[in-house]
Protein backbone atom coordinates (compact mmCIF):
# COMPACT_ATOMS: atom_id res chain seq x y z
CA UNK A 1 0.00 0.00 0.00
CA UNK A 2 1.39 3.44 -1.04
CA UNK A 3 2.04 5.98 1.69
CA UNK A 4 1.34 9.72 0.59
CA UNK A 5 3.95 11.69 0.48
CA UNK A 6 2.73 14.16 2.78
CA UNK A 7 2.23 11.92 5.57
CA UNK A 8 6.21 10.69 4.78
CA UNK A 9 8.53 12.53 7.83
CA UNK A 10 11.21 14.71 6.79
CA UNK A 11 13.78 12.11 6.72
CA UNK A 12 11.86 9.65 4.68
CA UNK A 13 10.90 12.10 1.92
CA UNK A 14 14.85 12.92 1.85
CA UNK A 15 15.25 9.30 1.24
CA UNK A 16 12.88 8.89 -1.52
CA UNK A 17 14.09 11.97 -3.44
CA UNK A 18 17.58 10.28 -3.28
CA UNK A 19 16.56 7.07 -4.39
CA UNK A 20 14.61 8.79 -7.76
CA UNK A 21 17.64 10.68 -8.54
CA UNK A 22 19.56 7.60 -8.55
CA UNK A 23 17.10 5.71 -10.72
CA UNK A 24 16.63 8.69 -13.05
CA UNK A 25 20.66 9.04 -13.06
CA UNK A 26 20.59 4.76 -13.37
CA UNK A 27 18.32 5.07 -16.91
CA UNK A 28 19.97 7.99 -18.14
CA UNK A 29 23.25 6.11 -18.36
CA UNK A 30 21.27 2.74 -19.61
CA UNK A 31 20.03 4.98 -22.67
CA UNK A 32 23.15 6.80 -23.23
CA UNK A 33 24.75 3.42 -23.83
CA UNK A 34 21.95 2.02 -25.70
CA UNK A 35 22.47 4.83 -28.49
CA UNK A 36 26.38 4.71 -28.04
CA UNK A 37 25.86 0.94 -29.26
CA UNK A 38 23.27 1.54 -31.86
CA UNK A 39 25.68 4.17 -33.30
CA UNK A 40 28.58 2.03 -33.56
CA UNK A 41 26.48 -0.97 -35.00
CA UNK A 42 25.39 1.91 -37.41
CA UNK A 43 29.24 2.97 -37.95
CA UNK A 44 30.33 -0.81 -38.85
CA UNK A 45 27.31 -1.58 -41.23
CA UNK A 46 28.43 1.45 -43.05
CA UNK A 47 32.49 0.89 -43.42
CA UNK A 48 31.39 -2.67 -44.35
CA UNK A 49 28.92 -1.49 -47.13
CA UNK A 50 31.46 0.50 -48.39
CA UNK A 51 33.82 -1.96 -48.54
CA UNK A 52 31.97 -4.58 -50.15
CA UNK A 53 30.47 -2.17 -52.91
CA UNK A 54 33.42 -1.50 -55.71
CA UNK A 55 34.71 2.02 -56.00
CA UNK A 56 32.97 3.65 -59.09
CA UNK A 57 34.78 4.37 -62.05
CA UNK A 58 36.78 7.88 -62.49
CA UNK A 59 34.71 9.93 -64.88
CA UNK A 60 35.20 9.86 -67.73
CA UNK A 61 36.82 12.52 -70.05
CA UNK A 62 36.04 13.01 -73.61
CA UNK A 63 38.49 14.88 -76.05
CA UNK A 64 36.86 16.37 -78.34
CA UNK A 65 38.48 16.39 -81.94
CA UNK A 66 39.05 20.69 -82.82
CA UNK A 67 36.63 21.81 -85.51
CA UNK A 68 38.45 21.47 -88.55
CA UNK A 69 39.69 25.22 -89.70
CA UNK A 70 42.01 23.96 -92.82
CA UNK A 71 38.97 25.11 -95.05
CA UNK A 72 38.18 28.71 -93.79
CA UNK A 73 42.36 29.71 -93.23
CA UNK A 74 43.39 28.52 -96.82
CA UNK A 75 40.60 30.68 -98.06
CA UNK A 76 41.65 33.63 -96.19
CA UNK A 77 44.90 32.65 -97.16
CA UNK A 78 43.73 33.59 -100.20
CA UNK A 79 42.11 36.69 -99.93
CA UNK A 80 44.77 38.21 -98.14
CA UNK A 81 46.97 37.37 -101.40
CA UNK A 82 44.45 38.86 -103.33
CA UNK A 83 44.32 42.11 -100.74
CA UNK A 84 48.41 42.11 -100.52
CA UNK A 85 48.66 42.33 -104.13
CA UNK A 86 45.64 44.49 -104.91
CA UNK A 87 47.29 47.31 -102.82
CA UNK A 88 50.33 47.46 -104.78
CA UNK A 89 48.76 48.73 -107.65
CA UNK A 90 50.41 46.92 -110.27
CA UNK A 91 48.56 44.10 -112.90
CA UNK A 92 48.89 40.55 -112.31
CA UNK A 93 50.15 39.06 -115.08
CA UNK A 94 51.54 35.55 -113.77
CA UNK A 95 52.39 33.51 -110.54
CA UNK A 96 55.78 32.60 -109.83
CA UNK A 97 57.43 29.16 -112.07
CA UNK A 98 57.92 27.54 -108.74
CA UNK A 99 55.14 25.25 -108.39
CA UNK A 100 53.07 23.07 -110.41
CA UNK A 101 50.02 25.58 -110.52
CA UNK A 102 48.17 27.41 -113.16
CA UNK A 103 45.38 29.56 -113.94
CA UNK A 104 42.77 29.51 -116.40
CA UNK A 105 40.76 32.31 -116.81
CA UNK A 106 37.15 32.88 -118.92
CA UNK A 107 36.12 36.32 -120.12
CA UNK A 108 32.82 38.08 -121.54
CA UNK A 109 30.63 35.60 -119.55
CA UNK A 110 28.35 34.25 -118.30
CA UNK A 111 26.84 32.99 -121.59
CA UNK A 112 25.52 29.98 -123.66
CA UNK A 113 28.74 27.20 -123.40
CA UNK A 114 29.18 28.46 -119.48
CA UNK A 115 27.67 25.44 -118.00
CA UNK A 116 29.12 23.08 -120.38
CA UNK A 117 32.58 24.81 -119.45
CA UNK A 118 31.63 24.46 -115.83
CA UNK A 119 31.35 20.36 -116.78
CA UNK A 120 34.35 19.71 -118.36
CA UNK A 121 35.79 21.57 -115.29
CA UNK A 122 34.48 19.50 -112.94
CA UNK A 123 35.48 16.26 -114.91
CA UNK A 124 38.92 17.04 -114.88
CA UNK A 125 39.02 18.68 -111.00
CA UNK A 126 39.97 21.80 -112.41
CA UNK A 127 39.24 25.18 -111.26
CA UNK A 128 39.30 28.51 -113.33
CA UNK A 129 38.90 32.73 -112.27
CA UNK A 130 35.53 34.06 -114.52
CA UNK A 131 35.47 37.59 -115.14
CA UNK A 132 31.73 38.48 -115.68
CA UNK A 133 30.13 41.37 -117.18
CA UNK A 134 27.26 43.14 -115.50
CA UNK A 135 24.66 43.18 -117.83
CA UNK A 136 24.71 39.41 -119.32
CA UNK A 137 24.27 38.19 -115.81
CA UNK A 138 20.26 38.91 -116.10
CA UNK A 139 20.41 36.55 -118.87
CA UNK A 140 22.30 33.66 -117.21
CA UNK A 141 22.16 34.77 -113.21
CA UNK A 142 21.84 31.60 -111.95
CA UNK A 143 25.23 30.57 -113.38
CA UNK A 144 27.17 33.11 -111.20
CA UNK A 145 26.75 31.42 -107.95
CA UNK A 146 27.72 28.10 -109.94
CA UNK A 147 31.12 29.72 -111.33
CA UNK A 148 31.74 31.21 -107.93
CA UNK A 149 31.64 27.01 -106.18
CA UNK A 150 33.66 26.42 -109.73
CA UNK A 151 36.39 28.18 -108.72
CA UNK A 152 36.48 32.35 -108.29
CA UNK A 153 34.63 34.93 -109.69
CA UNK A 154 35.69 38.72 -110.86
CA UNK A 155 34.57 42.17 -112.62
CA UNK A 156 35.21 42.86 -116.45
CA UNK A 157 33.02 45.73 -116.46
CA UNK A 158 28.86 46.37 -116.79
CA UNK A 159 29.15 46.59 -120.60
CA UNK A 160 32.61 45.58 -121.78
CA UNK A 161 33.72 49.36 -122.69
CA UNK A 162 36.91 50.45 -123.57
CA UNK A 163 38.06 52.40 -120.34
CA UNK A 164 40.54 54.88 -122.02
CA UNK A 165 37.94 56.24 -123.84
CA UNK A 166 35.71 56.62 -121.34
CA UNK A 167 36.22 59.83 -118.64
CA UNK A 168 36.89 58.47 -115.04
CA UNK A 169 33.49 58.57 -113.49
CA UNK A 170 31.94 56.89 -116.06
CA UNK A 171 34.79 54.33 -116.06
CA UNK A 172 34.21 53.80 -112.33
CA UNK A 173 31.13 53.79 -112.93
CA UNK A 174 31.60 50.32 -114.99
CA UNK A 175 33.49 48.48 -112.84
CA UNK A 176 31.19 49.22 -109.66
CA UNK A 177 28.22 48.79 -111.28
CA UNK A 178 29.25 45.62 -112.56
CA UNK A 179 30.29 44.61 -108.79
CA UNK A 180 27.00 45.15 -107.64
CA UNK A 181 25.60 42.92 -109.97
CA UNK A 182 28.01 40.14 -109.53
CA UNK A 183 27.39 40.32 -105.41
CA UNK A 184 23.71 40.40 -106.14
CA UNK A 185 23.88 37.54 -108.42
CA UNK A 186 25.76 35.12 -105.41
CA UNK A 187 29.09 36.16 -106.87
CA UNK A 188 30.70 37.19 -103.44
CA UNK A 189 33.00 40.32 -103.05
CA UNK A 190 34.70 40.51 -106.45
CA UNK A 191 37.48 41.68 -105.28
CA UNK A 192 39.67 40.99 -108.94
CA UNK A 193 39.14 43.42 -112.28
CA UNK A 194 39.90 42.43 -115.71
CA UNK A 195 39.84 45.53 -118.03
CA UNK A 196 38.42 45.08 -121.44
CA UNK A 197 41.14 44.56 -123.99
CA UNK A 198 43.55 44.78 -121.16
CA UNK A 199 43.65 48.49 -121.35
CA UNK A 200 43.12 50.43 -118.08
CA UNK A 201 44.80 53.97 -117.31
CA UNK A 202 47.20 54.57 -114.34
CA UNK A 203 44.39 56.62 -112.07
CA UNK A 204 42.03 53.79 -112.42
CA UNK A 205 44.57 50.87 -111.67
CA UNK A 206 45.32 53.34 -108.42
CA UNK A 207 41.60 53.73 -107.71
CA UNK A 208 41.24 49.85 -108.15
CA UNK A 209 44.77 49.96 -105.30
CA UNK A 210 42.25 52.18 -102.93
CA UNK A 211 39.29 49.54 -103.40
CA UNK A 212 41.42 46.15 -102.67
CA UNK A 213 40.50 45.21 -105.94
CA UNK A 214 43.18 43.21 -108.03
CA UNK A 215 44.11 44.03 -111.44
CA UNK A 216 44.23 40.39 -113.32
CA UNK A 217 45.45 40.37 -116.76
CA UNK A 218 47.62 37.03 -118.47
CA UNK A 219 50.57 36.20 -119.34
CA UNK A 220 49.13 33.37 -122.15
CA UNK A 221 46.54 34.60 -125.05
CA UNK A 222 44.84 31.61 -126.35
CA UNK A 223 43.64 33.54 -129.14
CA UNK A 224 40.00 32.35 -129.50
CA UNK A 225 38.75 35.98 -129.77
CA UNK A 226 40.55 35.92 -133.19
CA UNK A 227 38.48 35.57 -136.51
CA UNK A 228 39.05 31.74 -137.74
CA UNK A 229 39.82 30.87 -134.62
CA UNK A 230 39.61 27.18 -134.25
CA UNK A 231 39.86 24.42 -131.01
CA UNK A 232 43.31 23.70 -132.73
CA UNK A 233 44.77 26.84 -133.31
CA UNK A 234 43.90 27.66 -129.53
CA UNK A 235 45.46 24.45 -128.15
CA UNK A 236 48.58 25.77 -130.35
CA UNK A 237 48.57 29.11 -128.77
CA UNK A 238 48.02 27.76 -125.34
CA UNK A 239 50.86 24.85 -125.62
CA UNK A 240 53.97 26.82 -125.84
CA UNK A 241 52.69 28.79 -122.47
CA UNK A 242 51.40 26.24 -120.03
CA UNK A 243 54.20 26.33 -117.75
CA UNK A 244 54.18 26.74 -113.79
CA UNK A 245 52.48 29.94 -112.87
CA UNK A 246 50.60 30.92 -116.08
CA UNK A 247 47.36 32.44 -116.40
CA UNK A 248 45.70 31.69 -119.69
CA UNK A 249 42.97 34.03 -121.10
CA UNK A 250 40.06 32.41 -122.34
CA UNK A 251 36.62 32.85 -123.47
CA UNK A 252 33.45 31.04 -122.34
CA UNK A 253 31.29 32.57 -125.25
CA UNK A 254 32.82 30.57 -127.84
CA UNK A 255 32.26 27.00 -128.79
CA UNK A 256 35.81 26.26 -130.39
CA UNK A 257 37.01 27.08 -127.04
CA UNK A 258 34.55 24.64 -125.36
CA UNK A 259 35.86 22.42 -127.36
CA UNK A 260 39.68 23.16 -126.60
CA UNK A 261 39.20 22.90 -123.55
CA UNK A 262 39.48 19.11 -122.53
CA UNK A 263 42.86 18.91 -124.99
CA UNK A 264 43.95 22.04 -122.81
CA UNK A 265 43.40 19.87 -119.22
CA UNK A 266 44.94 16.69 -120.57
CA UNK A 267 47.83 19.08 -121.35
CA UNK A 268 48.18 20.22 -118.52
CA UNK A 269 47.88 16.75 -116.35
CA UNK A 270 50.54 15.66 -118.70
CA UNK A 271 52.95 18.05 -117.70
CA UNK A 272 51.84 17.66 -114.28
CA UNK A 273 50.46 20.83 -113.74
CA UNK A 274 47.06 21.96 -111.57
CA UNK A 275 44.64 24.26 -112.78
CA UNK A 276 43.10 26.96 -110.12
CA UNK A 277 42.09 29.92 -109.27
CA UNK A 278 43.85 32.84 -109.44
CA UNK A 279 43.82 33.73 -105.69
CA UNK A 280 44.95 30.17 -104.99
CA UNK A 281 47.80 30.83 -107.78
CA UNK A 282 48.78 33.51 -105.48
CA UNK A 283 48.90 32.43 -102.65
CA UNK A 284 50.66 29.28 -103.28
CA UNK A 285 53.26 30.23 -105.50
CA UNK A 286 53.05 34.27 -105.53
CA UNK A 287 55.41 36.64 -107.29
CA UNK A 288 57.86 38.66 -105.57
CA UNK A 289 57.94 42.20 -105.99
CA UNK A 290 60.79 42.30 -108.70
CA UNK A 291 59.18 39.90 -111.01
CA UNK A 292 55.88 42.10 -110.82
CA UNK A 293 57.46 44.98 -111.72
CA UNK A 294 59.42 43.37 -114.85
CA UNK A 295 55.98 41.49 -115.48
CA UNK A 296 54.76 45.11 -115.88
CA UNK A 297 57.56 46.13 -118.11
CA UNK A 298 57.43 43.00 -120.47
CA UNK A 299 60.58 41.36 -119.16
CA UNK A 300 58.84 38.76 -116.76
CA UNK A 301 56.38 36.20 -117.97
CA UNK A 302 56.69 34.67 -121.49
CA UNK A 303 53.09 36.45 -123.01
CA UNK A 304 51.89 35.61 -126.37
CA UNK A 305 51.25 38.33 -129.17
CA UNK A 306 47.96 39.98 -129.12
CA UNK A 307 45.65 42.14 -126.83
CA UNK A 308 42.83 39.71 -126.22
CA UNK A 309 39.00 40.60 -125.14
Amino acid sequence: MLIPVERLTVRERERLRTRRRRWALVLAIVVAGVAVAAAAVYAVQRLEHHAATPAPPPPRVVHRAPKPRVAVSVAQARERSVANFARIALPVFCGAPHGNEIALTFDDGPGPYTTAVLRTLRRYGAQATFFLVGNRIRYWRGLVAAEARAGAVGDHTWSHADLLHLPRLGAVGEIERARTAIEAAGGGGARMFRPPYGLLSGALGRFLGTQSVLDVRWSVDSGDWLHGATAATVLGRVAPGLHPGAIVLLHDLHPWTLRALPRILALARARHLRAVTVPELLRSDPPTYAQLVADNRGRGCVRLTGQGE
